[in-house]
């Protein structure tokens, strides 16, 4: 640069000209940041939301989640209820079945008896006896539902076993076939796990027929059901019971072996 152009670049005049100009860089300079802060504040309120929008939506899909979790549950228990009472109906049909044709043999044998009660009462005695021979009233349809009975116990069918047994009991308790129902309606209550009212049911068979075979077997059975339950000293009693009784009965020589073995 030459002396002259030097001296006038540093001539008050032209920095009195450039001082405007400067001004408006240094102006536009400071709009610049101003602009950037704002937009780096708006960034980061934007950031805040966006993040609080996150959250809330986490939220929200735990909380969903916990609904979805909840009403499987929930829908898995109606099924199993709902498979549970189906179940039950389908039992309650089987005995409702089991119990048709069980009254079916009752209704049978109670034609059965009124012809012949009409029978006897044609051929009856002036005295009111009935005729050598004749079948005690009865008799045959005692024999049928115990033998109808029996026959459901066989099957597994214990409810409907237990109505023909219990029946058999309290219309026809002389019957000779009376003692074996209580003996195996105290079997019934022995496999549904009722012990206690199972040792009741076998000692009423002795109660109420003190001379039937089946005494000794009912007597037994309690020693068997006293083992089970740990007590070998009532257990003890009753087979000694037997084998003292009834020496020559079967149960005794099965009682004989238990109590060896005690």
């Amino acid at each position: 640069m030459s002396p002259a152009r030097a001296c006038h670049c540093r001539s008050p005049g032209f920095r009195r000209a450039l001082l405007p100009l400067a001004a408006c860089f240094l102006a536009a300079g400071c709009a610049t940041r101003a602009d950037v802060q704002g937009l780096q504040e708006e960034i980061r309120e934007l950031y805040s939301q966006q993040q609080l929008l996150l959250e809330e939506l986490r939220a929200a899909q735990t909380d969903q989640e916990g609904r979805i979790d909840a009403l499987a549950a929930n829908l898995r228990d109606e099924r199993g209820d709902i498979a549970r009472q189906l179940a039950g109906i389908q039992d309650q049909l089987l005995t409702v079945q089991e119990l048709s044709g069980l009254s079916q043999q009752q209704l049978a044998g109670l034609r059965d008896q009124l012809e012949r009660d009409r029978a006897q009462a044609r051929f009856a005695l002036p005295s009111g006896g009935i005729l050598p021979g004749a079948v005690p009233a009865g008799g045959e349809q005692a024999d049928e539902l115990y033998t109808a009975a029996l026959t459901q116990l066989q099957r597994g069918s214990l409810g409907a076993a237990r109505l023909g047994f219990q029946q058999v009991v309290d219309q026809f308790g002389s019957h000779q076939l009376a003692p074996d129902a209580r003996y195996y309606l105290a079997e019934i209550l022995e496999r549904e796990g009722n012990v206690d009212e199972a040792i009741g049911a076998f000692l009423e068979i002795q109660e109420f027929h003190p001379t039937a075979d089946r005494v000794p077997d009912a007597l037994y059975r309690i020693g068997l059901i006293h083992l089970e339950l740990g007590n070998p000293e009532d257990a003890e009693q009753f087979f000694e019971r037997v084998v003292n009784t009834w020496p020559d009965s079967d149960a005794a020589e099965l009682a004989r072996s238990e109590l060896r073995d005690l």
